[in-house]
């Protein structure tokens, strides 16, 4: 039989799959897809066996030549396709249309052989299956990996060294199970990956669209207040009115900036600052707004969130609520704005509703929206 016989065939990829990497346009190609290939060299040692076995076989010279050209070749020959498709080994089903003529070539050269190394053949076995797991398609692979089994198993018994060929054979069984298994967490992998980079997306759209929302909401009735009193001006105050437009102007250029770092994740407006801005509409509406407590006693951590949820709740007040009083209390463990016109008891949640609680949940704090005791709507936030 020779000491072939006895290798314990590891010389498949079953260390060859590494961590999944998702590349991305443009992006350089990472250290797995340049080199990983390499692990796959390092099984080749194992070629050391059928090398032995026609060292000990006694052929005559040029014979011994040609055996071990063979074993060059089917060396070299599994060396560049683990190399040639280096970056998607066992990431696809499917498998590569590439793959198959060096696959060819694999058996070509093995069964070329048989008339050197006989039954020591079967050296090639782990090579052959773990080649098929890799780089083939997974249809191909449980064809070949049973066929080689089955083979296997029939020149075990034929040869009358069942003993001998036990332990390939339990190698051959584990190297297609480890393969199977490898390949299942590759793949696996990369359709986690894939999820968290839809789920990023996803996320990203809807934070742009909450910002984006708020942004423009809040300015662009701010803009409507300006414009209808600048209206009732023209009449009686020219000066009055000329001021009230040149400040939509203001806000006009304003939104498009707001616009712009909304829209690049840039935005960190404090929560006094938008206190301040939310006070001067709510003043060129009519809406008198009492302030109690102190924008330096919230927490900053979550002052950029406070501050969009504040802008979405009063411009909710001065689209919808006709109120005449809008109350903001802040204390160090939350955040309340009230009004004393139209309640939204029954109304659809929007958008901006929606957000305000996205808002808040993102920062760890409850966003709760009730009836006022002044008549209106309450929307209060704690932590």
């Amino acid at each position: 039989m020779g000491t072939s016989l006895r290798n314990p065939g590891p010389v498949g990829t079953a260390a060859l799959s590494g961590p999944p990497v998702t590349q991305k346009a443009g992006e350089p190609e990472s250290f797995w897809d340049n080199y990983g290939y390499l692990l796959s060299a390092f099984w080749v040692v194992f070629l050391i066996f059928p090398v032995l076995s026609i060292a000990r076989s006694g052929l005559p010279a040029g014979l011994t030549i040609l055996g071990y050209g063979l074993i060059a070749c089917f060396a070299a020959t599994y060396l560049q396709a683990f190399y040639r498709f280096r970056s998607g080994l066992g990431r696809s089903t499917n498998g590569h249309p590439g793959a198959w003529p060096f696959f060819a070539l694999l058996l070509t050269l093995a069964l070329a052989g048989i008339p050197l190394l006989r039954e020591n053949t079967l050296s090639y076995g782990p090579f052959i299956i773990s080649y098929a797991a890799y780089l083939l398609s997974q249809r191909a692979m449980w064809w070949i990996t049973s066929t080689t089994l089955v083979l296997s198993v029939c020149v075990a018994f034929a040869s009358g060294q069942v003993e001998e060929f036990i332990f390939l054979l339990c190698i051959l069984v584990v190297l297609a199970i480890g393969n199977a298994l490898n390949i299942t967490l590759i793949r696996s992998g990369l359709a986690a990956d894939d999820l968290r980079l839809d789920f990023a997306v996803l996320t990203e759209q809807d934070r742009m669209a909450r910002d984006v929302h708020d942004a423009l909401g809040h300015s662009l009735t701010a803009v409507g207040l300006k414009a209808q009193l600048a209206e009732r001006l023209l009449d009686t105050d020219i000066e009055a009115a000329r001021s009230e437009l040149q400040q939509i102007n203001a806000l006009t250029v304003e939104a498009m900036d707001s616009i712009r770092v909304t829209v690049g994740g840039l935005r960190r407006t404090t929560l006094g600052e938008e206190l301040s801005l939310v006070r001067a509409a709510l003043d060129d509406a009519g809406v008198r707004t009492v302030l109690i407590g102190d924008a330096g006693d919230s927490d900053p951590v979550r002052s950029t969130a406070l501050s969009w949820i504040v802008r979405e709740a009063v411009t909710n007040v001065l689209r919808h609520a006709h109120a005449t009083t809008c109350w903001i209390r802040i204390s160090e463990g939350g955040l309340s704005i009230e009004d004393d016109g139209d309640s939204l008891a029954g109304s659809h949640e929007g958008h901006g509703i929606r957000g305000m609680r996205e808002r808040a949940r993102l920062q760890g704090a409850r966003c709760e929206m009730g009836a006022s005791e002044h008549g209106g709507t309450k929307v209060e936030l704690s932590w």
